[in-house]
């Protein structure tokens, strides 16, 4: 081989660096741009079709190499999105009191409220967390108060479809939307803290904005993580978040109140177009440092684009 046909290799092996390095590190940038950080939220769509393609070049000899690397760029990077998902074992090694969460997005045009709030009376919760609980559903959550009659929305003085359903009535209440959370006005966020076991139990209901246009959610982070530190922290966060847990919000947000997922990697949304392997879990559940995760289900298909959650929580002594 002549040398003026080997120098060009130096700059492929090059350009083949460049392109392993800036796989993973597309991932990293999302810690410093709210619109990366809103497109990791597909990220994993694109990591497995890219996969699917680099498996198939390293089937030819030629281009093996090249694609086993950029596979490996993508493992690694596949890994950085999975840390939030790994699961983390509570303090108490399982001893507490033990409570049942529903979490559901109810979706306001839902054809089946009657059917999605029979079955959330059928899973014998101890605490409902309800979004886009619209007023055209008011016949049907007055039905479900009648099991749950304690209940507090995310504004004080406007209505709000955040909301959580209890038992037992709030020690206290923080609603944490300072304006028109129906119109995107302002953080669809409440919390309430209930006595469990002898333990204090903050319980925090989200529901936050469509990420797109990217960084559309970055008004509300502020509000939601400082609340999450100071009268939720330790507590259960829930809801909808119109985001991933991989993402570096979701991940500055559970720091911020010293909580861990609960609800698992499994997709919840687009719960009536995709099917569950391609779903994204939209909807999440977390948890503080002393409690433990004893079980968690996705409930079916109600009417919602949303799957509901259903999660069973060993609340452990913080003292």
């Amino acid at each position: 081989m002549s040398r003026a046909a080997s120098r060009p290799r130096p700059i492929l092996t090059l350009l083949k660096l460049g392109i392993c390095i800036l796989i993973p590190a597309s991932v990293l940038a999302g810690a410093i741009s709210v619109p990366i950080d809103s497109m990791l939220i597909a990220a994993p769509y694109a990591l497995v079709l890219f996969a699917l393609v680099l498996a198939l070049l390293a089937l030819s000899r030629r281009w093996r190499g090249t694609a086993l690397s950029l596979l490996a760029a993508c493992v690694i990077a596949g890994a950085l999105l999975a840390v939030p998902l790994l699961p983390k074992g509570g303090a108490g090694d399982g001893e507490g009191t033990r409570v049942r969460l529903v979490s559901f997005n109810m979706y306001r045009d839902n054809p089946r409220v009657k059917e999605a709030i029979d079955w959330v009376i059928a899973q014998k919760a101890d605490f409902v967390i309800l979004v886009e609980a619209v007023p055209g559903h008011a016949s049907e959550i007055a039905r479900l108060k009648t099991v749950f009659p304690y209940s507090y929305g995310c504004s004080a003085k406007t209505p709000c479809s955040t909301m959580i359903l209890s038992r037992q009535p709030a020690q206290d209440v923080w609603h944490l939307s300072k304006g028109d959370p129906e119109n995107r006005k302002a953080l669809s966020a409440v919390t309430a803290r209930f006595a469990v076991g002898g333990q204090d139990l903050p319980i925090t209901a989200v529901h936050l904005d469509r990420p797109w246009p990217q960084g559309a959610q970055e008004r509300f982070y502020g509000v939601l993580n400082e609340a999450v530190a100071s009268v939720g922290r330790r507590g259960i966060v829930a809801g909808d978040f119109n985001s991933a847990p991989w993402t570096f919000a979701m991940r500055r947000m559970a720091a911020a109140g010293e909580l861990h997922l609960a609800s698992g990697a499994t997709g919840t949304w687009p719960a009536d177009r995709l099917p569950r392997p391609l779903r994204l879990p939209l909807d999440q559940v977390y948890i503080g440092q002393c409690m433990t995760r004893a079980a968690v289900q996705h409930g079916p298909q109600l009417g919602s684009d949303h799957l509901p959650i259903v999660t069973d929580i060993i609340v452990g002594d913080c003292s």
